[in-house]
């Protein structure tokens, strides 16, 4: 209910606000708004500094809005609010420590896009970033990481011109974060592999 709350209430913000933005101070062009589902699946990479402390992720979902706009008919910008909420298990070797710590997710991104308009199909590919912030429930304080990202999807159009749906993968490259804690800092890079479904509104 929390989640589906926040959800609903981040969506009429986002739409909201890229009304206003039409209006005030940018045209947009062939823009459109998207909401939808993502799977949040975490994993340390090999490469990184040595450390006792181990951070593990529970596999998660939550919900993404998207803003993108095309300037010319193949490419554009978007712009990406997403929220999840989970469990990250850190535990530590010498000195023996474990405890979970029940984390929500809010990531703000931007990406440059290469999207063609084909007629049934319509692929993209997105490079970019920006930042997430992680809010513990109890130990420490929120904090923000910066990230990477990549996308790979297409978007399957209808026959109503304005409505179709969008299906895709994300990955985000991020260090896990240590919630301000120094005993909790495992000093890893993780990646965020976000399988996603949602639908798309055309202006």
């Amino acid at each position: 209910m929390k989640l589906c709350t926040r959800f609903l209430a981040a969506f009429g913000g986002f739409a909201i606000a890229a009304a206003s933005a039409q209006a005030q101070f940018y045209k947009l062009h062939n823009a459109d708004i998207g909401g939808g589902a993502i799977g949040v699946f975490t994993t340390q990479l090999p490469a990184g500094n040595p450390s006792t402390i181990t951070d593990n992720t529970n596999n998660a979902f939550g919900g993404m809005f998207t803003l993108r706009d095309h300037p010319v008919p193949w490419a554009g910008i978007e712009f990406n609010y997403a929220y999840s909420e989970y469990g990250r298990r850190i535990s530590s070797a010498v000195p023996p420590y474990s405890n979970e710590v029940h984390t929500d997710q809010h990531e703000a991104t931007a990406a440059y896009l290469f999207h063609p308009h084909f007629r049934k199909l319509q692929p993209f590919i997105a490079l970019g970033g920006g930042y997430i912030d992680f809010v513990p429930s109890y130990v420490g304080t929120n904090q923000w990481r910066g990230t990477g990202l990549a996308e790979v999807g297409f978007d399957i159009p209808t026959s109503n011109p304005h409505f179709g749906f969008k299906v895709q993968g994300r990955e985000l490259v991020y260090r896990a974060p240590d919630f301000n804690q120094p005993n909790l800092a495992s000093r890893k890079w993780v990646a965020s592999s976000e399988p996603s479904f949602g639908v798309w509104y055309r202006f």
